[in-house]
C-alpha cells in the first residue's frame, strides 16, 4: 500500500518521515512504548495512522481493536475529536467508492463490525470529558473499531473501576473495554506523571 498517497487522501496532507516509520511500525506489529514527538508536528495524526494501519498489517499482525487519546486540556479534547469524525466521515464515503485509495482501508474496518449500524458508520467515535455526556458508541459493538478521546481524569477513572457516572454492573464492563485490546495514546505524558505510572502499573500486570 502506498502510504502517501493513503495518508493525504485521509488528512489532506502530505506525511511527515515520522509517521511514515510509525505506520511501518504499526503494520509490522511493534507499537512502540514512546514516540517523541515535538508540539506541531501533527501528533494527533497517530489516529489516522492507526486507522491505515488495519489495512496495511502484515499477516498474523494483530492491531488493537479501540484506540484512546488521551490529552489534559478540554480544547484540545473537542479539537482531536473533532478530527477523528473528520476521518470517520471520509472512510465512510469511501466504503462505497471503489476507485478510491482509502476504499481497502474503509472495507477493513467495515468487516471489524458485528452489528449493522444504520449510518453506516465503520468505527465509533466518543468523546469522554467533563460538562460533555459521553455517547457511549464504544460500547454498543465492543467488535467495532473505537476512537475514544478524553481527558486524563476521565479516563483514569474507568480504568480504576470508578468511572464517572457508572454503575456498579457498568464498571469492570468499562474498565475492560478501555484497559483491553486498546491501543492508549497519552499525550503530553510529561505533564501528569502518575497517570502515566498507572499506564505503566496495569501493562505489567498485563504482561
Amino acid at each position: 500500500m502506498n502510504f502517501d498517497r493513503l495518508f493525504t487522501a485521509l488528512t489532506g496532507h502530505k506525511p511527515f518521515p515520522w509517521q511514515k516509520r510509525l505506520y511501518d511500525k504499526f503494520c509490522n506489529g511493534d507499537i512502540p512504548a514512546v514516540c517523541d514527538i515535538p508540539t506541531g508536528l501533527g501528533k494527533t495524526s497517530v489516529i489516522a495512522i492507526w486507522l491505515l494501519a488495519h489495512a496495511g498489517k502484515k499477516p498474523g499482525v494483530q492491531m488493537p481493536r479501540r484506540l484512546v487519546y488521551i490529552v489534559n486540556r478540554r480544547t484540545i479534547v473537542d479539537q482531536s475529536s473533532d478530527v477523528a469524525i473528520n476521518l470517520c466521515n471520509r472512510l465512510k464515503g469511501a466504503i462505497q467508492d471503489i476507485s478510491s485509495p482509502l476504499h481497502e482501508a474503509a472495507v477493513a474496518l467495515k468487516e471489524l463490525c458485528a452489528i449493522a449500524n444504520n449510518n453506516g458508520d465503520l468505527l465509533s467515535v466518543s468523546t469522554l470529558r467533563g460538562e460533555l455526556a459521553d455517547n457511549l458508541l464504544w460500547r454498543f459493538d465492543p467488535m467495532r473499531a473505537a476512537i475514544m478521546i478524553g481527558t486524563v481524569d476521565m479516563i483514569g477513572s474507568k480504568l480504576l473501576f470508578s468511572g464517572y457516572g457508572d454503575t456498579r454492573r457498568t464498571r469492570p464492563l468499562n474498565a475492560g473495554l478501555v484497559g483491553c485490546d486498546t491501543l492508549i495514546v497519552h499525550d503530553e505524558a510529561h505533564l501528569t506523571p502518575a497517570f502515566s505510572l498507572l499506564l505503566r502499573s496495569i501493562e505489567d500486570h498485563q504482561n
